[in-house]
């Protein structure tokens, strides 16, 4: 038998466009095809893929440019450089209901900008200034937290709070219009713990004892450590990296990973857990 007289191969092209005029549009990588055979007259088919649509912008960098923006990325967490900043995000992460940022839970982050770049225009720092106001952990944090003054000679203790100031997912966001899933007055309400360094090489965070024992259901967590450690745990990596490299704009989810802890256990009333040195 010969080749099927009504097989026929078609090659086409097209084009997507995006007028840079406007600061973001989306494209669809869409077609349509009509055909009609000599033995049927199937309706016109349409092939598109939603998850391969293409978000083009000039707001995430002065830089215009597109990204395939349904794809939630994955920040990781430098555990070599900042150990206690990434317990304690993993911690709370893995120990509270709303799992802020977990992937097994489909509780992503969602981003928070600068006010000039979200819909709310509110300022990521004030989100930081409800959980951890400027001079908290100077005043009120736990004296035993470590700096490490041997990497910054003027490293003291601050802040840490997560979920990150700069998403929707923190505690200071405030809820009703402006989007906030987790509102609280204070951080006094977040689970509080401190970092401190037992030796060179080998920190641990511990609850702070000095307040009420957590109930493990709290929305968020406050921690006193060491400023560099605090600062640097995010700092350049995520704003000019992470969130840059995938070109994030307002209300982005994405998903935050711990891979040294993987082999914790955080389903224990109390939560105990030792992470090799690498």
């Amino acid at each position: 038998m010969g080749a099927d007289p009504f097989s026929h191969t078609a090659i086409g092209k097209i084009d997507h466009t995006w007028n840079a005029e406007k600061n973001a549009d989306t494209l669809d990588l869409s077609t349509k095809i009509t055909a009609y055979s000599p033995v049927a007259n199937p309706a016109a088919t349409r092939w598109q893929s939603d998850g391969a649509q293409i978000r083009c912008d000039k707001i995430s960098s002065i830089t215009p440019g597109c990204s395939f923006y349904k794809y939630i990325p994955t920040w990781v967490m430098n555990f070599a450089k900042t150990p206690p900043a990434v317990a304690h995000a993993w911690l709370i992460q893995s120990k509270l209901p709303n799992h802020p940022g977990s992937q097994a839970a489909n509780k992503p982050l969602f981003y928070l900008p600068a006010a000039s770049k979200n819909a709310s225009g509110r300022d990521p720092d004030d989100n930081r200034k409800v959980i951890c106001p400027d001079g908290w952990a100077a005043t009120y944090g736990n004296p035993d937290a470590t700096p490490v003054t041997e990497i910054s000679s003027g490293d003291k203790a601050s802040c840490d709070e997560f979920a990150y100031a700069s998403t929707y997912n923190s505690g200071g966001m405030p809820g009703g219009s402006m989007g906030g899933m987790n509102e609280v007055d204070t951080g006094n309400d977040c689970v509080q713990t401190y970092a401190t360094r037992v030796k060179q090489g080998e920190w641990r965070l511990y609850d702070d004892v000095r307040e009420a024992a957590p109930t493990w259901q709290e929305v968020c967590g406050r921690s006193a450590m060491s400023s560099w450690i605090n600062s640097t745990s995010m700092g350049g990596a995520f704003s000019s990296g992470f969130s840059t490299k995938y070109r994030m704009l307002d209300k982005d989810p994405y998903w935050v990973d711990f891979p040294e802890f993987a082999h914790c256990d955080a389903s224990k009333a109390t939560v105990t857990c030792t992470v090799p040195k690498p």
